[in-house]
């Protein structure tokens, strides 16, 4: 397994506010746990995670799509390994496919998109259940919501609501162990 965590989050997050800061955090604690983040690769909570993790000598990789390229989008500098995409749906279904463990940090319309696509797919079985944690109160009311709905009933358990970096760790810990070696990014090509 090559214990590559994808994370998502609002891309309108900048340096010095709250989800900024904590997908920094996140990037840096996955860096020293060598575990890889992988990111949609542009800015907001991917540069916070990304960078987190650069500045910890750890791998990082950018998902990216020539769509945003064409509309003048440049993926953040703290990317190490970049694998491009054409359109914004081949780069979803990327970072849902390279990842061993998700983590969504802070909330926007594109990240509850990118939640719902991974929920749904464990629910009908495109994919086998991994750690999927969603980190940040701001959860709470978004997975009250659908667990007030009879489909959604008794399917809590495929996600995690977590206040930190450090109890997401704590999940994948408990989920893979502790890791020996950053993965070889050489493996994605």
């Amino acid at each position: 397994m090559k214990k590559l965590i994808t994370v998502f989050g609002p891309s309108e997050c900048r340096e010095g506010d709250i989800v900024y800061q904590r997908a920094y955090k996140l990037g840096a604690l996955l860096a020293d746990n060598s575990f890889a983040v992988v990111t949609g690769g542009y800015e907001g909570v991917m540069e916070a995670s990304s960078k987190g993790a650069y500045e910890h000598h750890g791998s990082t990789v950018g998902v990216t799509a020539n769509v945003y390229f064409n509309r003048g989008r440049q993926m953040n500098e703290f990317i190490k390994k970049e694998l491009r995409v054409s359109s914004a749906v081949d780069r979803l279904m990327e970072l849902i496919s390279l990842a061993d463990a998700y983590v969504a940090c802070g909330i926007s319309p594109g990240t509850i998109v990118e939640v719902s696509f991974v929920w749904d797919y464990f629910l009908k079985g495109f994919i086998e259940p991994k750690p999927f944690i969603l980190f940040g109160s701001e959860w709470r009311l978004y997975c009250e919501a659908l667990f007030s709905q009879p489909f959604y009933q008794g399917k809590e358990h495929f996600v995690t609501i977590v206040e930190s970096a450090d109890e997401a760790l704590d999940i994948l810990h408990q989920t893979f162990g502790k890791q020996e070696k950053l993965p070889e990014l050489n493996i994605l090509n």
